[in-house]
């Protein structure tokens, strides 16, 4: 018979941690949005959960039920603000919008059928962005799913390659040698020193490296490095690693001289916008943000996904530097359409 120390080997247990106040407040907060599907105005919010929402200041209240429902938001929760045009804050409730199969594209038998007809026509069937294309458009009608379209053994030649280049890395990092790369697009060769790798996230892997023709510590992405040739040399650098070397941040990486910025932001996406910060250094003072970075083109993606959320009070070389960047995008689909 099985002990029970036998089961708690394969089966390790799970701390069981007590929600706090603010995992206590969203989770009634979805809750709520859930049993309510027409919605729930601020004052219903007041009325129904006085225990979050009692604060004498309206509007601190108001503030704080932003902050929150900006961040169930980020959770991937849709929620929305319903507009029915009278001014009354009654008549705005938030409410959580359900999706819908409707929603979704859906082919029916016949155009899958020509689909399978088009891609069977096709003479380069050893692609691999054909064989991702056909397993999802066929997912759910293998029936009709296009005969031919696999992967062949350059899949298999390229994997093995690829597994080349990382030994002889790893080997390189045991080893402390020195390597000559390709890197990307880049035809020139590069002589880096392996000195760690970093692993980001689950899946992305990045290579700490000394470049030696650029005198400094970079960061190359795993799977983009070929190895050209290793060298029995020593290494010629002795860097110390700091923490911001380790930092995988957009802000992090360095594309010209480090600046400090200013960048005030509206209540509604202020916790957002201390997610995006997440792991790179900044001081904040109520909405008002001072970061020092040299790549401010990494905090553009944020204010394109949410334009409202920029404020007046925002420093101009910021305000100046954004504007560039649109009126260069604004060119750029200009030129395309």
């Amino acid at each position: 018979m099985t002990s029970p120390s036998e089961f708690e080997d394969d089966f390790p247990m799970i701390e069981v941690k007590k929600m706090n106040e603010t995992e206590t407040r969203l989770f009634a907060l979805l809750f709520n949005l859930m049993k309510e599907p027409k919605g729930i105005t601020f004052k219903r919010f007041q009325k129904i959960m006085p225990r979050y929402y009692n604060n004498e200041d309206s509007d601190s209240d108001r503030k704080k039920l932003y902050r929150d429902l900006n961040q169930l938001k980020s959770m991937g929760f849709n929620i929305k603000v319903a507009n029915f045009g009278f001014q009354s804050e009654e008549h705005y409730p938030y409410y959580l919008e359900k999706e819908t199969l409707d929603i979704l594209l859906k082919f029916t038998k016949p155009e899958l059928e020509y689909l399978s007809i088009l891609l069977c026509s096709v003479t380069d069937l050893n692609n691999e962005t054909l064989l991702s294309l056909s397993q999802k458009l066929f997912s759910k009608s293998l029936d009709l799913y296009p005969k031919g379209i696999k992967i062949y053994k350059r899949k298999i030649e390229e994997t093995v390659e690829g597994e080349s280049d990382l030994s002889k890395i790893i080997q390189a990092l045991k080893d402390k040698r020195a390597l000559v790369v390709n890197y990307g697009r880049e035809k020139k060769d590069r002589t880096i020193e392996p000195y760690r790798l970093i692993r980001k996230n689950s899946e992305d892997f990045y290579l700490l490296a000394y470049d030696r023709s650029r005198n400094a510590l970079r960061r190359f992405i795993l799977p983009r490095i070929v190895v050209k040739k290793e060298l029995r040399e020593d290494f010629l650098s002795q860097k110390k690693i700091s923490d911001q070397d380790l930092n995988l941040h957009p802000l992090a990486f360095t594309n010209g001289e480090s600046k400090q910025y200013e960048i005030v932001i509206h209540p509604m996406f202020y916790d957002s916008f201390i997610h995006f910060l997440e792991g790179y250094p900044y001081e904040v003072s109520g909405h008002s943000f001072q970061v020092k970075t040299a790549n401010s083109e990494a905090f553009f993606p944020f204010f394109l996904k949410s334009p409202s959320a920029l404020q007046e009070g925002t420093s101009d070389l910021f305000v100046t530097e954004y504007k560039s960047y649109l009126k260069s995008l604004s060119e750029m689909y200009t030129v395309v359409s």
